[in-house]
């Protein structure tokens, strides 16, 4: 087994595994405010077995990368807290842009390929490895049930993993 001492401290270790782990179980929303009302897939990973692991990595993954997006919207309460603070002129254009189907169609093999360049640009070739080792598996585990069944994606990243936001960015 490999050692993760430089990212992970070993008073950590027994906080970062789910005690009672669960597939995480797809469930569907519909979407009222859209024509012929598609459906939003949502997935809760809290009992995913990767889910803490999921939520440190994500901590140190925005420590250890520099990301020059300044103008990432957190949550719709941030959002519209910083737009009433912004002064906005006649000539200035608000946009904002959604990409359907976003998560499922990250290639997660060319995003590693990313997350590994960024890793090695600002951090120790030891500590760059341990979090590109890390980050791997947490997103092989992709999964998910619906009526009894578990499924695997060929594709993307997980719904609902708390990673899958700066891995998101960091592709894009």
């Amino acid at each position: 087994m490999q050692d993760f001492n430089l990212i992970v401290d070993k008073r950590q270790i027994n906080h970062l595994i789910q005690k009672k782990p669960a597939p995480p179980n797809l469930k569907a929303q519909l979407k009222l405010h859209k024509a012929d009302i598609p459906i939003r897939p949502v997935i809760n990973n809290r009992t995913a077995q990767a889910y803490k692991l999921a939520k440190y990595l994500n901590k140190i993954l925005s420590q250890h990368i520099m990301l020059h997006n300044q103008y990432v919207a957190t949550n719709s309460t941030n959002l519209a807290n910083d737009l009433t603070r912004l002064e906005i002129h006649e000539n200035h254009c608000l946009m904002t842009f959604d990409i359907k189907d976003l998560y499922v169609n990250i290639p997660v093999s060319e995003t590693l390929s990313i997350v590994k360049t960024k890793l090695l640009q600002n951090n120790d070739t030891q500590i760059a490895e341990q979090i590109f080792t890390l980050l791997k598996g947490v997103l092989s585990q992709n999964y998910f049930t619906f009526q009894q069944r578990i499924y695997q994606p060929e594709q993307g990243i997980a719904m609902g993993s708390p990673i899958s936001g700066i891995i998101a960015e960091i592709f894009l």
